[in-house]
């Protein structure tokens, strides 16, 4: 795994569009295109890259995008990509809609810090082969080395047991959003 490099930008959002393809996560927030997704997907980038890590696999074809939870900073660059955004990614009849959203996500976050998993996205043809285990591996080598827990949120069934064979456990679901939302917990204490 290796740390993002600009020449990464065009790869990571290309991955995390196409693996969140069908999402009802992300397809709650902007809608069931691929314009949306990527919109969505360029302000994670850029919010990871200024709070958190953005991480690339060795063989190119996954990613991760981490946030830790103790960090807010909130340049005039984010603020302009929570306007784009808006306008171009969630559309503004939504707007209202997706931060009660984020919101309710926020409530139920743990109030210490931790080390937060907004999208882990391997290329759809190279799922199910190790590709997203080897990045989750090295995310909790970082996780341990910071002494912080691992969170993350999915609405995808097919990931529970993945995540749950790395330890992971659901702390707390909500089907408020119109489809069952799951928050997941490792603690590497």
């Amino acid at each position: 795994m290796k740390k993002f490099i600009e020449q990464d930008r065009k790869k990571i959002i290309n991955i995390l569009v196409e693996s969140f393809k069908g999402n009802r996560s992300v397809d709650f927030v902007v809608g069931d295109s691929a314009k949306g997704r990527e919109v969505l997907m360029e302000y994670s980038l850029e919010n990871c890259l200024e709070n958190g890590e953005v991480f690339v696999s060795d063989s190119g074809k996954s990613c991760v995008l981490i946030k830790y939870s103790d960090q807010k900073r909130k340049p005039l660059s984010l603020w302009i990509w929570d306007l784009k955004l808006a306008l171009r990614g969630i559309g503004i009849p939504k707007i209202s809609k997706v931060l009660k959203r984020e919101s309710s996500i926020e409530e139920v976050q743990p109030k210490e810090p931790f080390l937060y998993v907004w999208f882990i996205g391997v290329e759809p043809e190279s799922q199910g082969a190790g590709e997203g285990s080897k990045l989750m591996k090295s995310i909790l080598e970082i996780a341990k080395e910071k002494n912080l827990p691992v969170c993350l949120e999915t609405s995808t069934e097919r990931n529970f047991k993945w995540y749950e064979r790395f330890g992971f456990s659901v702390y707390a679901s909500s089907a408020q959003f119109g489809f069952p939302f799951y928050f997941y917990r490792k603690d590497l204490q």
